[in-house]
């Protein structure tokens, strides 16, 4: 298990807030936008008041924020695990031997239990703008009145979606492959890799000597 220095942990903090800095810049830029294009089409997004505007913004820049900081993360740690990557290489070429015999369905529930938290975020998004460019054509309804039925709308398909998410939880749970039990395998993979790493050296040497007798005697 390799040790963790304060400064690995230094750079994975700046790698993480660099992460995020960037990501929530990105995503006020793009609520912002959104916005300001919701608002020259539709008279209910114009209407809107101030902190109803702004909480559509920093909603946008939260969640983009987050999901950029997660990639920061993640790219660091890959990068500080240059000495093992042909062991990832191989876990992925195992990864698409397994996904290559699943059916569609199949490949569809793994996508979402892989990426369940965005996709909650990304529905939350999707259905708060699709749910007032919904009800804002409806004439009969006030300009208060449509944000009140638009969030309700929203919040509906949210829980709908948090519900699924919930569901694949306890389904990965009792399959052993729930959140406690990923950090669980997590941290026994961790501790079986120099194990793992050394035979897999010792192998890959063994080829590469093998490979070059054979270069030898070939060009005898």
């Amino acid at each position: 298990m390799k040790i963790i220095t304060k400064e690995i942990e230094d750079a994975h903090h700046k790698a993480v807030l660099q992460g995020v800095t960037i990501g929530g810049i990105a995503g006020l830029i793009g609520g912002w936008a959104g916005v300001l294009v919701a608002s020259k089409r539709w008279a209910g997004v114009r209407n809107l008041t101030l902190p109803m505007k702004a909480f559509l913004v920093t909603s946008t820049g939260t969640f983009t924020g987050i999901v950029a900081a997660d990639h920061g993360s993640r790219s660091f740690e890959k990068s500080q695990r240059q000495d093992i990557e042909f062991l990832e290489d191989r876990e992925s070429r195992l990864r698409k031997e397994e996904l290559a015999q699943m059916s569609v369905r199949d490949r569809i529930f793994e996508f979402a239990r892989q990426e369940k938290y965005k996709i909650v975020g990304l529905t939350w998004l999707a259905s708060m703008f699709g749910s007032f460019a919904l009800v804002s054509r409806s004439p009969y309804l006030t300009g208060p009145q449509k944000i009140v039925q638009a969030r309700v709308y929203a919040q509906g398909l949210t829980l709908a979606v948090l519900c699924a998410t919930a569901a694949f939880e306890i389904s990965d749970q009792r399959k052993g492959r729930g959140i406690a039990d990923a950090v669980r395998a997590k941290a026994k993979k961790d501790k079986n890799t120099n194990d793992d790493l050394w035979k897999d050296m010792v192998d890959a040497e063994e080829h590469r000597i093998h490979d070059k007798e054979e270069a030898k005697v070939k060009n005898h």
